[in-house]
């Protein structure tokens, strides 16, 4: 079993060109040949929670509730469910499903994943952490006890993946990969869930091949028998391979390509606003910033903050990095959500002086070198991105050190919260701003999943106050109005900078076409190929 540190090696050897990593597999319309710029983290479907590993373990795994084409709740292996009572939800499962192994599917897999999902290793937290219990009544049917009443139970589900209880137990699987410590399991390399693929081998960071599951329950727009995901991190050899046809549908489309790929004969674009916003971070939770040239911690100070804030031209970047590709924003959440305010979304303007004045008030006349820790390959252009925030930070005194690094090395110090400023984008998966307040927003408590994405270390009582009063509304109207009161306190406080919206591009061949979801989740079930 490969070491972190050999996937790692062969990851930056695979960025070279796409003929090093693995043989061409032919164009076929029984093949869907999909490319992207990082790859899945693993097959562990609680593990780890990004667009890609998400994307690629739902063409495995499924989960209770699952999502129609225009984003609206169906039935996926819960036939229906209710809210019987304010804390109790009842999930009547689907008949005659069966895991890819032959075994059948039942309430206690239910049980077993919903209770997988709330470990400490797992990154689903978030998404179960209200559970207080959940049993299941007969073999297909699951009751789950909330510790207080939740309306977007069902929509948390659509993120939490089943997995056969009997196969992980066998397999010494019981908790999910700790990926923190780089723990390798049986569970990374190995699958078996209920969904429309089966795993037919995985070499990491290199190819994933799934071939179809002949006695899938469900329905999928193409029958096409195989899958072959290939990781392309270099953006030049990515878009190489499908104008050259040996992909047929690139998920990650540098902005700079897509003029040049829709004049292309044979490729088509298409495009789709995303829920996911890209913003700037600070170290909140230390006393002396790790990476930097000054004693103390200057983010602390709500004016330095606001320094950086006016200093980052948002609308630049958008137009000269990303070819017009994203809408800059004041807000950390998407228009799509519920809780987004038109009038806290004015793109904060640039003030060189201003952010000069604010500086000199909050004690650094001089300003100071700080690390800005940017992944190469997780947002469209972001190296870019830091590249030119490094340029209109250093006319009021902050010097940048850029430390450029691929995924697989920036989101462990996210988790370890080794940073000092950071990039992130981060979406609200069911269109709700609850999700954002709650996981990003709030102290951290890995037992709640509250703050599991809290990367800087914020912890506010005041804040925290007006996060539960929201989440716990649920009138839908009283909840916009009380989300709306957490955002103005986020905006006030200058707690990140925002940056953008960035557009999800896919590029395709002309032959192949798909539904583009809002959260950036790529679906396999609306693909098809002629």
């Amino acid at each position: 079993m490969k070491t972190y540190c050999q996937r790692l090696a062969l990851a930056l050897l695979a960025s070279s060109a796409l003929s090093v990593s693995a043989p061409v597999f032919a164009q076929s319309s029984d093949t869907l040949r999909l490319a992207a710029q990082a790859d899945a983290g693993t097959m562990d479907p609680h593990a780890q929670n990004t667009q890609i590993t998400l994307s690629i373990q739902s063409m495995i795994y499924e989960p209770l509730v699952m999502r129609d084409a225009d984003q609206q709740l169906i039935g996926g292996l819960a036939a229906s469910w209710e809210n019987v009572e304010p804390t109790l939800w009842r999930f009547a499962l689907r008949e005659g499903v069966t895991f890819h192994d032959g075994s059948a599917f039942s309430a206690e897999d239910v049980v077993y994943s919903i209770t997988r999902a709330k470990a400490p290793t797992s990154q689903f937290a978030g998404f179960v952490g209200n559970i207080a219990e959940v049993r299941a009544v007969d073999d297909m049917t699951v009751e789950i006890v909330t510790t207080k009443p939740d309306a977007l139970m069902a929509d948390k589900l659509t993120y939490v993946l089943m997995i056969d209880s009997a196969w992980a137990e066998a397999n010494s699987v019981g908790q999910p990969q700790d990926l923190r410590n780089n723990q390798e399991t049986f569970a990374v390399l190995n699958t078996n869930g209920t969904g429309p693929f089966k795993l037919e081998s995985r070499e990491p960071d290199t190819r994933t091949v799934l071939v179809r599951n002949a006695d899938y329950w469900g329905e999928t727009a193409d029958d096409f028998e195989r899958v072959v995901f290939t990781p392309i991190s270099s953006p030049p050899t990515r878009i190489a391979a499908l104008i050259s046809d040996e992909v047929d549908l690139v998920l990650d489309v540098p902005s700079q390509d897509v003029q040049r790929l829709e004049s292309t004969e044979g490729v088509k674009v298409l495009t789709r606003n995303d829920t996911r916003t890209v913003f700037f971070g600070f170290d909140l939770g230390s006393e002396d910033l790790e990476y930097a040239s000054v004693e103390g911690n200057p983010f602390l100070d709500v004016k330095v903050r606001q320094a950086v804030a006016y200093a980052i031209d948002a609308e630049a970047i958008s137009q000269r990095i990303m070819r017009g590709l994203s809408r800059p924003t004041g807000m950390v959440i998407s228009p799509d959500n519920l809780g987004y305010a038109e009038d806290l979304d004015a793109v904060h303007p640039v003030d060189i002086e201003k952010a000069k004045a604010l500086m000199v008030e909050a004690g650094y006349p001089d300003g100071f070198r700080v690390t800005l820790d940017c992944p190469t390959d997780s947002y469209v252009n972001g190296d870019q991105i830091c590249r030119a925030v490094a340029t209109m930070l250093a006319p009021i005194g902050i010097q940048l050190d850029l430390n450029l690094l691929p995924r697989a090395q920036f989101l462990p110090k996210l988790w370890e919260r080794d940073t000092s400023f950071y990039i992130m984008g981060f979406n609200s998966p069911y269109f709700d701003g609850t999700y954002f307040a709650e996981t990003v927003l709030m102290t951290q408590d890995q037992a709640t999943g509250e703050g599991i994405y809290n990367y800087s270390g914020n912890g506010d009582a005041e804040l925290d106050a007006l996060v539960t009063e929201a989440k716990d509304t649920l009138d839908r109207d009283g909840r916009a109005e009380k989300l709306k009161a957490v955002y103005s306190w986020v905006a006030e406080n200058q707690l990140y900078v925002p940056v953008h919206q960035q557009l999800i591009v896919y590029a395709m061949r002309d032959r192949v076409d798909t539904n583009v979801r809002a959260d950036g989740w790529f679906d396999i079930r609306f693909a098809t190929i002629e």
